[in-house]
C-alpha cells in the first residue's frame, strides 16, 4: 500500500473511531480525490478490517460496528 492510500485509510479509521461514521464525501473533500479513488480506499479499509464498519444505504455512510478495532 502506498503512502497516500495509507493516509486515507488511517483517516477512515480515525473518523470511524472518533465520530462513529464516515462517508465518501468527507474523504474526497479532505484529500481532494475523486469518487473512484475514495471507493477504492473504502474497499481497502474493508479488506484490512472487514468487521469494523457497515454501510447504511439510506444515509450513504459507513458506521462503526460493535466489533470495531483500530488499525
Amino acid at each position: 500500500m502506498n503512502y497516500a492510500v495509507q493516509q486515507r485509510v488511517r483517516m477512515i479509521d480515525f473518523l470511524l473511531a472518533e465520530y462513529g461514521y464516515v462517508n465518501r464525501s468527507s474523504i474526497m473533500n479532505f484529500f481532494g480525490i475523486g469518487p473512484a479513488t475514495a471507493t477504492r480506499d473504502f474497499k481497502e479499509y474493508k479488506r484490512l478490517r472487514p468487521s469494523n464498519m457497515i454501510y447504511d444505504e439510506n444515509k450513504k455512510a459507513y458506521y462503526k460496528t460493535q466489533e470495531f478495532k483500530r488499525i
